[in-house]
């Protein structure tokens, strides 16, 4: 019987050790095709393949030494503790947090017809317009709600300090430091009768009309009892053109006082007044009076905006907030030119005649459109550099390796990616290449948008370990002009719509949140 016994003992202990050595096995080959074929549920299959073998094989090695029942719960304890060690942590590394942790702010998920402004300075609040008519501020330290209606203005001062809201007949200065905000959360608002023009230093410029007489008037936001300046103004409401947004060169219809206000959510810096006799004109805020020469005439075809200066300037006059015009002729061609102070700065060749779109963008002029003559839509642009229109980049970008994808362009930057799987920042007028960041890979699927000097450029991650998630992407916020990165986050969620903001930052939707990211 002792014999019997033994043999059957060493029968099970050789039966667990042969068991042992082909989970084990297995296990090895599950790795290596785990690796090879980067396929998670091998590597999964693999951790507990190893686990059961090491179970098997102290089954094999306990043998007599322990009852039978005591044997298999040993073995069992071990194989699932080893295939916990061997699995959880590879599991726990590749997994990726949501975007949501990262975030500095979250609204619902914004939809169509929803609108987002936002200025090109660290910090800055951001402005975002429902379609239904209401309206939040973000920053850094949350959301505010913002009592308006559907048909007011809303427009932030250009140093992100004020929110203005305008009705028509009346305005209002909304401060936005929280430190001075109501007892209730609410924004030290100050109302002005008349429609904004300007909100420069500290000084509200103000257009208003009485009785047929108007004038312009200029207000202190410390002491706005009594205006510092009242001088006479014509009764024509035409307004300047938004700055950074594409218009038709030829305007069908006279841009209102505050359609540029409404359509980029910024009130210019600049007050700027057309005069039916003289035409445009730079006033002082401080007096009211006019400063420099006439920057169009009343009959020209002209397009004009105050823009912030070129992220490259290196002149100080070319550093300040500047106007520029883009001035249309009878066939079509395009004189750019741009002013300081009411002074001129430069101005440039008259470009090619033909049907064009312009956008007046920080002290440079991007045009869109066909030539005279031609089918093929291109673009050209004129800036401080030369007085001849060039295509964007110009020779610099023309020897370099050829574009796979354009994220985006403005005056000052252009951001693209090349077939060796870079992402790399031009200047937009000489091509100077200004950056170059790694994408995960060549060939990558890339996408992105570049706004008020920020890029967001989204890229697909190349899965290298078998548990990393499937369909994850890179996101990257970055300073279009210097390639500095403020943000790089892998996320395996499904990211909807994305709104670059100025400051290095961006607004991402993921899901029912749209999430405010970076600096």
């Amino acid at each position: 019987m002792r014999h019997a016994a033994e043999g059957q003992e060493q029968g099970e202990r050789t039966l667990w050790l042969g068991a042992a050595v082909t989970l084990l096995a297995v296990a090895g080959i599950c790795a290596l095709l785990a690796d090879h074929l980067v396929l998670g549920v091998l590597r999964l299959a693999a951790g507990l393949l190893a686990g059961a073998g090491l179970g098997a094989a102290l089954l094999a090695v306990l043998g007599p030494r322990l009852p039978r029942r005591a044997r298999g719960a040993a073995a069992g304890l071990l194989a699932l503790v080893l295939a916990a060690a061997l699995t959880t942590p590879a599991v726990v590394a590749t997994r990726l947090d949501p975007l949501e942790q990262s975030a500095t702010a979250s609204i619902a998920a914004l939809g169509e017809g929803d609108v987002v402004h936002s200025l090109p300075l660290p910090d800055a609040p951001v402005l975002v317009r429902r379609a239904d008519g209401s309206s939040q501020l973000l920053d850094a330290h949350g959301v505010r709600p913002v009592d308006a209606s559907a048909h007011d203005v809303l427009a932030l001062s250009h140093d992100g300090t004020h929110l203005v809201r305008a009705t028509g007949a009346s305005t209002a200065v909304l401060s936005l430091d929280r430190s001075l905000s109501t007892p209730d959360g609410g924004f030290p608002t100050t109302t002005f009768e008349g429609t904004p023009l300007a909100l420069a230093d500290g000084v509200l410029v103000l257009r208003d009309c009485t009785d047929g007489y108007c004038h312009l008037s200029g207000y202190d936001l410390t002491a706005p009892e009594e205006p510092l300046w009242v001088v006479t103004g014509s009764a024509e409401t035409r307004g300047t053109d938004p700055a950074g947004q594409a218009v038709p060169a030829r305007a069908e219809a006279e841009t209102g006082l505050l359609d540029a206000a409404r359509a980029d959510g910024v009130l210019p810096a600049v007050p700027l007044h057309f005069d039916p006799a003289q035409g445009w004109v730079q006033l002082d805020p401080a007096t009211g009076f006019p400063v420099g020469r006439i920057l169009a005439g009343p009959e020209e075809e002209c397009r004009l905006a105050a823009t912030e200066a070129p992220a490259t300037a290196e002149d100080p006059r070319e550093a300040a907030p500047q106007v520029l015009t883009v001035c249309s002729a009878e066939d079509g061609a395009l004189t750019a030119t741009a002013f300081h102070e009411g002074e001129q700065l430069w101005q440039s060749d008259p470009s090619p005649a033909g049907t064009w779109t312009v956008r007046l963008d920080q002290g440079r002029v991007l045009a869109e459109g066909t030539e005279a003559g031609a089918e093929v839509a291109g673009e050209i642009i004129a800036s401080e550099q030369q007085a001849a229109w060039s295509a964007p980049g110009g020779e610099g970008v023309q020897e370099a390796s050829a574009f796979t994808a354009r994220i985006g362009i403005d005056g000052a930057a252009m951001v693209v990616t090349n077939e060796a799987g870079q992402l790399l920042g031009y200047d937009t007028a000489d091509g100077t290449n200004l950056w170059t960041l790694p994408l995960t890979a060549p060939g990558t699927e890339v996408r992105g948008t570049l706004e008020a000097g920020t890029a967001v450029v989204l890229d697909e991650v190349v899965r290298e370990e078998p548990l990393d998630p499937r369909g994850a992407q890179r996101v990257q916020v970055l300073d279009a002009a210097s390639g500095e990165v403020s943000l790089e986050a892998r996320t395996a969620e499904e990211i909807g719509a994305v709104h670059a903001l100025g400051g290095g930052r961006a607004l991402v939707t993921v899901g029912e949140r749209t999430l405010l990211l970076g600096a």
